[in-house]
């Protein structure tokens, strides 16, 4: 099936590789935007930025100046955060309905911004998405993080010979435990993948049922999804050159698409206390 998603994915893009790398530009000119915003505040308003906080060995949290630098930092991030997730939800959208249509238009990636209530349903989504990726990469990760952290403090809090190379050694084990925990963090937050594409067919079920039936349905499919993103990670290397991230991103959000749909029609919603409604396009697209 995975080989089958991947070729259809190709045949897709064959002929809308412009429109998605149209998509793409739109989403990564908005990120630039904000950070440009944040560069202006800082020298207009003489204040720091972000980087220029984290640089700092020991930070004056009383001081005005960093009380305005963390004010504004806040106030620009809230509203990146406003804008990114109807942004990242209508991308998801178009890739759904192109899956389908091929005359799919670009301005789908608008969509979740034509009302307030689309827009509160995107919003809502991305804090559950963030909310629960981070208590879980938070709980997986923290071992690894700790070992890392007490290693870096034994290496270079001391002059004993022993101490640092026991330090050395710590650094190096915590390094190989991140290294099977990220995995295994990435295949276990594949249950939350059918949430989404639920949220952008069905505006009939609020978000939190959304998470909840994609939970339930992902508990048999996780290993087939995860690698499909392993089958990809050829591209994401690739990708750090920067101009294959063009195609890859599309490829990748064009093939979950239809693993999507594939999934989609066979799910029974009533099952979940919902109308019997097959998910074929996005909220409001048809």
């Amino acid at each position: 099936m995975r080989q089958s998603i991947k070729r259809d994915s190709k045949k897709i893009l064959r002929h809308q590789i412009g429109k998605a790398m149209a998509v793409l530009f739109m989403v990564v000119s908005v990120l630039m935007f904000f950070t440009l915003v944040e560069r202006i505040c800082a020298q207009t308003l003489n204040i720091w930025g972000l980087s220029d906080l984290f640089a700092l060995e020991e930070v004056p949290f009383d001081a005005p100046v960093v009380i305005l630098s963390a004010s504004v930092i806040l106030a620009i991030w809230l509203l990146r955060g406003l804008v990114l997730a109807p942004l990242y939800l209508g991308q998801h959208r178009w890739y759904w309905n192109v899956a389908l249509d091929p005359d799919a238009p670009v301005w789908d990636v608008f969509h979740y911004f034509g009302s307030l209530r689309r827009m509160g349903r995107s919003i809502w989504y991305a804090l559950n998405l963030i909310a629960r990726s981070a208590f879980y990469s938070v709980c997986m990760l923290a071992p690894s993080a700790g070992l890392l952290w007490a290693g870096y403090y034994f290496y270079i809090s001391t002059d004993s010979t022993l101490f640092t190379a026991l330090g050395a050694v710590v650094i190096i084990l915590s390094l190989l435990l991140m290294a099977l925990t990220v995995p295994l963090l990435v295949y276990f937050l594949t249950r939350y993948f059918l949430a989404k594409y639920i949220v952008i067919s069905r505006s009939d079920i609020p978000v939190r049922k959304a998470f909840h039936i994609s939970v339930k349905e992902m508990a048999s499919r996780r290993g087939e999804l995860f690698f499909l993103y392993l089958s990809f990670l050829p591209w994401a290397l690739l990708s750090l050159l920067v101009i294959p991230i063009l195609y890859f991103f599309p490829h990748l959000s064009t093939s979950t698409a239809l693993y999507a749909h594939c999934w989609l029609r066979e799910l029974d919603f009533t099952a979940y206390g919902c109308p019997a409604q097959r998910a074929a396009q996005g909220e409001g697209g048809a």
